[in-house]
């Protein structure tokens, strides 16, 4: 197994990544694998059939090369120079594909142990919100999106309404909350009162199924607007991670008029979030 960081040729938000990455990694005692994907330069060009614009074609082709090199050349500098050192003991390993970085990631998440994001991935601007989005929204599988501070050795928090969203991070991530150690279930009952009622969403049934998997929780109850309750107590108690279901309600409506997603996706303090939808 392994941890995968996605990288996009940018130093800050490379570095962010891979150091979340590792940190993960150096939890689990599994190897890294820093990833840089992008298309076919030939095959990414519209091909177009004059005689004018074949010449035009040509030349765009070699300078959208000549770009991914330099994209390629920033990602790999930026993962080696945070993984290189060798004291960690682990496998460290920079891989280019020639992919959409959509395919990749959600390759990679179909079996990682974790595929992590860089902090900024929800932004319609990254480089990587199409593959942030696809492994989320249509693929359907887990990712961790680094936070904006190196990882802590605290807790992890798990936002619970028993929702499928909810349950899937926790199945999904499992791993990850066993190497973390210690869970902080937190809920807000005023606010899962506004949906019906699901019997899952009663955290001692997830309690008794992490103690089940060798894991040790305890509660915490969480007041007013469930993001800010939530990014609250994971910096109090010095919280690793959140472990958050993703769009439990319509996207457009969160989008619109604000809901728990959008506001831990867009919070400019934060630790790294393991989310499933």
């Amino acid at each position: 197994m392994t941890v995968v960081a996605m990288l996009q040729g940018a130093d800050e938000a490379d570095t962010a990544t891979s150091q979340a990455a590792l940190a993960l990694a150096q939890r689990l005692n599994v190897p890294v694998r820093g990833v840089c994907a992008l298309p076919d330069p030939a095959t990414a060009m519209i091909v177009m059939s004059t005689p004018e614009a074949t010449g035009l074609t040509a030349s765009a082709t070699r300078d959208l090369a000549a770009l991914q090199e330099t994209v390629i050349a920033n990602a790999r500098g930026t993962f080696e120079a945070v993984t290189s050192t060798g004291a960690h003991g682990l496998t460290c390993t920079f891989t280019h594909e020639v992919n959409l970085a959509e395919r990749a990631g959600a390759s990679a998440a179909t079996l990682a142990d974790a595929v992590v994001f860089p902090h900024g991935a929800p932004d319609g601007m990254s480089p990587l919100n199409p593959a942030f989005e696809h492994v989320l929204m249509e693929a359907r599988l887990p990712l961790v999106m680094a936070g904006t501070r190196p990882l802590e050795p605290g807790p992890v928090v798990i936002a619970w309404d028993g929702s499928n969203g909810a349950a899937r991070a926790v199945r999904f991530h499992l791993g990850l909350i066993k190497a973390m150690g210690k869970v902080i279930i937190a809920q807000n009952q005023k606010d899962l009162a506004r949906d019906d009622a699901r019997g899952a969403a009663d955290p001692a049934m997830l309690e008794d199924w992490l103690t089940a998997h060798g894991v040790s929780a305890e509660r915490a109850d969480i007041d007013g607007e469930v993001a800010a309750g939530l990014l609250s107590l994971a910096k109090g108690s010095g919280a690793s991670m959140i472990v958050a279901g993703a769009y439990g309600h319509s996207r457009i409506g969160e989008r619109l008029f604000g809901g728990t997603s959008r506001s831990l996706l867009e919070a400019k303090d934060a630790p790294a979030l393991a989310l499933a939808r």
